[in-house]
């Protein structure tokens, strides 16, 4: 599998979902239970690489202001909403975080921890054998400029007002 199966099946499986993309995880997963097994765990790698990419300080506090506060776990799983909203979507949002401005709500449409587990479970379901490990190097800082939670805000203005931070 390459990228752009990849992201064929994370936008095919957005396109099937509920508005709120609260299914999503559960579409994307009857697909690639569908695959050769090599492909799920391509995808598994894909999504890890794409996962550790965008672990980055802006986007760490647009994902901050648009959750109204977020933990290492909730970036995590803010991260894994981002891969969720698509190819385009995630392009954006890493050239420029101003761009999840566009995004309509926030909650289940950005944080959706259970899409990281997606390729592990159609593994397990399709083979019946757990999926095999690859090592993705992950940094053990953001990448980028830190930022003060007093100041946030003011770094992207639109986003903190559309999603009503204070």
């Amino acid at each position: 599998m390459n990228e752009g199966k990849f992201w064929e099946l994370v936008e095919s499986a957005k396109r099937e979902c509920t508005p709120r993309l609260s299914n999503q995880p559960q579409i994307l997963q009857k697909k690639l239970e569908a695959l050769p097994p090599q492909e799920i765990a391509d995808f598994g790698r894909i999504f890890d690489e794409l996962h550790a990419k965008a672990y980055r300080w802006d986007l760490w506090a647009a994902a901050y202001l648009i959750e109204g506060g977020c933990s290492d776990d909730g970036f995590d799983y803010f991260r894994s909403g981002l891969i969720g909203l698509g190819r385009q979507a995630y392009a954006d949002a890493l050239r420029d975080p101003n761009t999840l401005v566009s995004q309509p709500t926030r909650g289940v449409d950005f944080s959706q921890e259970e899409l990281a587990y997606v390729a592990s479970q159609a593994y397990e379901s399709a083979t019946g054998d757990e999926m095999p490990r690859h090592e993705i190097p992950r940094p053990k800082e953001p990448m980028g400029e830190p930022w003060d939670e007093g100041a946030v805000a003011e770094k992207y203005p639109e986003l903190a007002k559309k999603f009503g931070f204070k």
